[in-house]
């Protein structure tokens, strides 16, 4: 059972000091082989934020093909730009001393989201963000990030993601081979994405996240990637615009199989499964290797 205390309340962070700290703290682990470990932080972290900016709708709009945030096209704002909000104080949870995994090389496995309410650009949000299940995983440990996004005391956004420290595990390494892939058959493609070797550092533009891992070829081999690979949330953001509604109330999900290494190209779809539902498939064209698989469910 998870024991919540009150949350300790600090400054909105900011992402590039917490990345600088993160490079420093990379070569230690916090974890033994031997079962022994740090439990996960009971104290949930809690920053105000001052609301995204036009500014950065805009910015967002333009990294996404989407359309104006101009109160006639559209007025709320899309799920991954709420999470973009979200994101450094989820940072500073994860890069604090009793975290018990180190942050950088974390990957990424998957989110799921509940857009409860719609929030607007300029609309001040309490964003408070916590750790739990802190689970072995055939290759490393994986803890389950939840983030709440808040405006006058109403949850208007939560998010449950997991993330794999590889490497580091709660017991020692299992000896037992992985299980088999399934085979993935791909769905009737609908699009196909070409992503330039800049597409990392554009979103790092717009989001903030300068993770190592997506900017350069020379940065994402020195944390053990062949090449930089695009931000699991980039993927989330192409999978769900134009397709999220304006009075939100959705749910949302995205499960990541293989990075995509950039430049690249990603075959999609988008299937319509029932009036509410929407399955959502990424791929490599070429290899026919999955990506991601995502759904949407509108209210």
């Amino acid at each position: 059972m998870i024991t919540v205390t009150e949350p300790r309340r600090i400054p909105l962070p900011e992402l590039g000091r917490l990345y600088r700290k993160a490079v420093l703290d990379a070569v230690k682990s916090k974890l033994s082989t031997t079962g022994s470990l740090k439990a996960l932080p009971k104290q949930p972290v809690l920053a105000d934020h001052p609301g995204i900016t036009q500014e950065q709708a805009e910015a967002y709009r333009q990294l996404v093909h989407g359309e104006a945030f101009d109160g006639v096209h559209r007025t709320s704002l899309p799920s991954v730009l709420v999470h973009i909000a979200g994101f450094p104080v989820q940072m500073a949870l994860m890069s604090q001393r009793n975290f018990p995994l180190p942050l950088l090389g974390m990957v990424h496995l998957s989110n799921q989201v509940h857009h409860r309410k719609p929030v607007t650009a300029g609309q001040p949000l309490q964003i408070l963000a916590r750790a739990e299940n802190l689970t072995a995983h055939r290759r490393g440990t994986q803890v389950d990030i939840v983030v709440e996004v808040s405006a006058e005391g109403e949850v208007l956004y939560t998010s449950t993601s997991v993330y794999l420290g590889r490497g580091t595990y709660l017991f020692e390494k299992p000896a037992a081979a992985p299980a088999p892939r399934e085979e993935f058959l791909p769905p009737a493609k609908t699009a196909l994405w070409t992503l330039g070797a800049d597409a990392g550092r554009e979103y790092a533009a717009v989001s903030g996240d300068y993770n190592p891992i997506h900017l350069t070829g020379i940065t994402a081999k020195a944390l053990g990637q062949k090449r930089a690979i695009v931000h699991g949330m980039y993927s989330a953001a192409r999978m769900l615009e134009g397709r999220e509604p304006e009075t939100a109330g959705h749910r949302w999900s995205i499960e990541f199989s293989a990075p995509v290494t950039l430049p690249g190209k990603v075959a999609f779809a988008a299937e319509q499964i029932d009036e509410k539902t929407q399955r959502f498939s990424g791929w490599n064209p070429r290899k026919a290797r999955p990506h991601f698989t995502g759904e949407l469910t509108l209210p």
